[in-house]
């Protein structure tokens, strides 16, 4: 019965691993640097957290701008890749960075000229938006860095190379806290910047990450062969390819991520202790969901490859398999969060007050991890990865903009309501929206053939 409607073979289960594994390991490295950067960062008090969460609120933007262009890519390369045409890769792969350098130079201009208006947007509270301002304009000067290097390791990731990227993340991890102590707190000779030594830390390691970037392009890997100084070279029939499949993806990522950024905004007016027991909460949250996003990222190239290869009903049977796999996931994460919160908490030096609204919010996390592992996966992984791009936009971003932000609205700037229903608001869209997309996977129609035999 269960092999009528799943997958449980060897080769399932061998690119699951291989492929969501290391990203998983990658996003506990990434996410490890945010909590210790809270960590540190609490020594100075809430204002400094505050500070450097709402500061980093326009690298998260870009970074979710560059998710869009690179995993709109991913939807050709994985399918590509399952007819193993891989100078169509490359070629790509050329369009995805260009654009992604165009986007991070924007943000970069932004980020370093008009570091103010954008701070004063998201707080009231004048020595937040002064802690921000530090941060925001010295992190802006690794946007550059950030896109040209992410983008190369997203794309090797549709071609199942994952472990190099993971290789360097966690050497950069280690860059990244040391260069953060000396310069947070004045150790080894170096100046104490506080708040800004937290962006001067980021800067080195994504410096660090482009150096290892450019060395693995340009002398070890072989199987693509793309390099940065070809992104030039342009080839305009894939261009509407490019266009149809990643605009949709680029446009649920930027409406996703200024829907997150408009929630930063109401908990940052609702006051600087919700903003800090929110800071803490979200390392939690993304620690536990790494291995969630591990598996949406292989879902995408699974997905994509089988359908790639013509193989439609192992495609819809991989498809049902992988939200099962999420759904199990999630259950076993809010089991560890459960468990772990007390003593976690513990690590931060915040006020009271947001210690015990962190604690109740990560209760919310706990109820809901498991239907947000399906949506996650469903979303980032099974929809992209059979080129249902529209319905993953429509559904992305209705959620966010018409339930979530108006719920939070209401509750948290309104009604004045207690942290945790706020919190609640801010998420209760996958309730909804998993309904919508299980009953699209069981009908067969988000499988979408989106190469073509004359590229």
């Amino acid at each position: 019965m269960l092999k009528k409607h799943f997958v449980f073979d060897k080769e399932y289960f061998k690119t699951l691993v291989a492929v969501a594994l290391p990203i998983a390991m990658q996003n506990v490295i990434n996410h490890g640097v945010s909590a210790m950067d809270t960590i540190m960062l609490g020594e100075l008090g809430d204002i400094a957290v505050s500070g450097a969460s709402l500061g980093g609120q326009t690298f998260f933007l870009m970074m979710i701008a560059g998710f869009g262009v690179c995993g709109g890519a991913s939807v050709l390369i994985s399918q590509y890749w399952g007819k193993g045409n891989v100078d169509v890769i490359r070629r790509v792969m050329r369009i995805s960075t260009l654009a992604m350098f165009v986007v991070s130079i924007v943000f970069s201009l932004a980020g370093f000229f008009f570091t103010e208006q954008i701070m004063s947007l998201f707080s009231p509270e004048p020595e937040v938006i002064a802690a921000g301002v530090s941060y925001l304009k010295t992190l802006s000067v690794g946007f550059v860095f950030y896109a040209l290097s992410n983008c190369y390791f997203l794309a090797l990731r549709g071609v199942e190379q994952v472990k190099v990227s993971t290789t360097v993340y966690a050497m950069s991890f280690f860059v990244n806290v040391i260069v953060n102590y000396m310069f947070i707190f004045g150790k080894f000779g170096a100046p104490a910047l506080g708040v800004q030594g937290a962006a001067v830390g980021t800067v080195a390691a994504r410096i660090f990450e482009f150096c290892c970037a450019a060395v693995y392009m340009y002398f070890i890997e072989k199987k693509v062969g793309f390099k940065w100084h070809c992104m030039f070279k342009i080839d305009r029939t894939l261009v509407p390819d490019f266009i149809h499949h990643a605009v949709p993806v680029m446009g649920n990522e930027l409406i996703w991520g200024m829907g997150s950024v408009t929630t930063g905004i109401i908990m940052g007016h609702i006051g600087s202790t919700f903003v800090a027991a929110n800071s803490v909460v979200t390392v939690v949250y993304n620690l536990s969901s790494v291995f969630t996003f591990g598996v949406a990222n292989a879902a995408a190239v699974i997905c994509g490859k089988t359908i790639g290869q013509g193989k439609i009903e192992r495609a819809q049977k991989t498809a049902l398999t992988l939200n099962l796999t999420a759904f199990c996931i999630g259950f076993v994460m809010s089991l560890v969060v459960l468990f772990i919160r007390t003593p976690f908490l513990s690590i931060y030096n915040i006020t009271p007050e947001a210690k015990l609204a962190a604690f109740q919010m990560l209760t919310v996390v706990i109820l809901i991890q498991p239907l947000a592992a399906l949506d996650i996966v469903n979303i980032v992984g099974v929809l992209r990865g059979g080129g249902d791009t529209k319905l993953a936009l429509l559904l992305d971003g209705g959620g966010m903009w018409f339930i979530n932000i108006p719920l939070s609205i209401l509750l948290g700037l309104v009604l004045g309501a207690p942290a945790p229903l706020v919190y609640l608001s801010m998420r209760c869209d996958a309730f909804i929206k998993i309904f919508i997309e299980l009953k699209r996977i069981m009908s067969g129609r988000w499988i979408r053939t989106v190469t073509r035999d004359n590229a």
